[in-house]
């Protein structure tokens, strides 16, 4: 009788210890199945991908070609070699990039870039601390800027009815001033201080520079006394 008492209670026993839940695992304890080992190296970093937002306004040096650079709302202005283009921003993954339908365009990547210019090979960039002299001429209140190679040589005329005239000729060896010149269809004449014949024929006709390889809208003559050279120019308050 009394086993059959303590068999009863030992079934009782077990049956209440097999409804009892078990025991939480704790919040922090390690997952042995994703807890890396002392050996282990940790786990790479993933890289930034660059901001492709506003670029602050800065010179590049494009190959030959010095540009200024400027954000113009989610745009940005180029200006250079006596041209302007206006490029909109457009998404990119590997830095900031602007471009257009005509096939212009302007990556940046930190302190380097490429411009690529409709018609013309791509140019690798990087920061530069030099204006573009076509900007600088531009801020003097130069009109008209021309240069040529071969040997080198440019020329500026300013503005107004009657604007004077500098040119450098021979790589700087020889300089030319026309105190006040005449306008003649695209063009000007005049006289130097020396009392030499200097005249400027002008053509809006597409023009690349020899040396440099920058395209400009108009191709030019610079003719003093009987010397004549030839070379590329832009009107810079157009």
């Amino acid at each position: 009788m009394r086993s059959s008492i303590r068999l009863s209670g030992l079934c009782m026993l077990l049956a209440v210890c097999a409804c009892q839940p078990s025991a939480p695992v704790a919040d922090n304890a390690p997952d042995r199945a994703t807890t890396a080992t002392p050996d282990a190296p940790p786990p790479a970093p993933i890289a930034a991908v660059p901001a492709t937002g506003k670029t602050a306004a800065a010179h590049w040096q494009c190959g030959e070609v010095l540009l200024d650079a400027r954000p113009d709302g989610d745009a940005m202005r180029l200006d250079f070699s006596g041209r302007s283009l206006q490029l909109p921003h457009v998404e990119s993954l590997t830095g900031a990039r602007y471009a257009d339908a005509a096939g212009n365009e302007f990556m940046l990547a930190g302190d380097s870039g490429v411009l690529i210019l409709a018609g013309e090979d791509q140019r690798d960039c990087s920061r530069s601390t030099r204006t573009s002299p076509w900007i600088e001429a531009a801020a003097r209140g130069i009109g008209f800027r021309a240069v040529g190679s071969e040997p080198g040589w440019f020329v500026e005329v300013g503005r107004g009815e009657a604007p004077p005239m500098h040119a450098t000729l021979d790589y700087g060896d020889r300089r030319i001033e026309v105190a006040k010149t005449q306008p003649a269809d695209l063009g000007y004449t005049g006289e130097s201080a020396d009392g030499a014949p200097v005249a400027l024929k002008i053509q809006r006709t597409p023009c690349q520079d020899g040396m440099s390889g920058e395209a400009f809208e108009a191709t030019v003559q610079l003719i003093v006394g009987d010397r004549t050279d030839r070379g590329c120019g832009a009107f810079l308050s157009d």
